[in-house]
């Protein structure tokens, strides 16, 4: 789709929403009481406690008000039009599932190496986009398990660049449109728990066509593995793409 063409649609849109907004009696009430609510709740509790709930409840107020229109889900229908008519990969990640025949999951051979021990972990925290690509590995780096939401983009955990402590690690992931790429070391048991409404998964050479549907895969040895690393993913669509180093 041609850029100029979707800002031009996306405005247009955007005044359908502000319309739609301010001709609904209820919404709009609804949407001001949300505006209200994130805005005066220092002013309505003096615990902050309170403070946040009251901000978090105007929040999701806000959030709904939108959503009640018809032109937010217009807007969001076009961005994922947009998304999968610009990105090929995941166009055909969406024409897969609908177009091709299952295929049957093949076993794969595990071989397990033993790693050096790791040294004492830190807690960090991170802030996450909730569009666009990131990735995370791409230099050396401490482990700490992973756990975020995004909306859109594309992803990339590279575990090569870390040494996974000797217990269960955690990679969690919910995300609405995108493609997913973990790379694990051949070593480290691995379990797998994958929802996609539409899309595909690929296990080094293995390849799923998924339509609301879940995957669950574990290495053989995974029980008997000193460090392990447990991958839970719920995307609407996309492609998830596990590749042993």
């Amino acid at each position: 789709m041609n850029r100029p063409i979707f800002k031009i649609i996306m405005g247009l849109l955007g005044i359908w929403l502000l319309y739609d907004l301010v001709t609904d009696p209820l919404i709009l009430i609804l949407l001001i009481g949300s505006i209200l609510l994130m805005f005066f709740s220092d002013r309505i509790f003096k615990s902050h406690e309170k403070q946040g709930n009251l901000f978090w409840l105007g929040l999701i107020l806000f959030f709904l008000s939108i959503l009640f229109t018809s032109a937010a889900w217009v807007i969001l229908i076009v961005l994922l039009i947009f998304k999968v008519g610009e990105d090929h990969r995941m166009f055909k990640t969406v024409k897969d599932p609908l177009t091709k025949k299952q295929t049957k999951w093949r076993e794969k051979e595990y071989v397990a190496v033993q790693f050096k021990e790791h040294e004492e972990e830190t807690v960090q925290m991170s802030r996450k986009k909730w569009f666009g690509d990131d990735s995370i590995g791409y230099d050396i780096y401490e482990w700490d398990d992973i756990n975020f939401t995004k909306i859109i983009g594309d992803t990339v955990i590279d575990l090569g660049n870390t040494i996974l402590p000797k217990q269960e690690n955690i990679v969690l992931i919910r995300k609405g449109i995108g493609e997913t790429k973990i790379l694990i070391p051949d070593e480290v048991g691995v379990s797998l728990d994958i929802s996609l409404l539409l899309g595909k998964v690929k296990v080094a050479h293995d390849e799923l066509d998924l339509k609301n549907e879940t995957l669950k895969w574990q290495s053989p040895s995974y029980h008997l593995s000193s460090r392990k690393i447990k991958v839970v993913l719920n995307v609407l669509v996309g492609e998830v793409e596990v590749v042993f180093l």
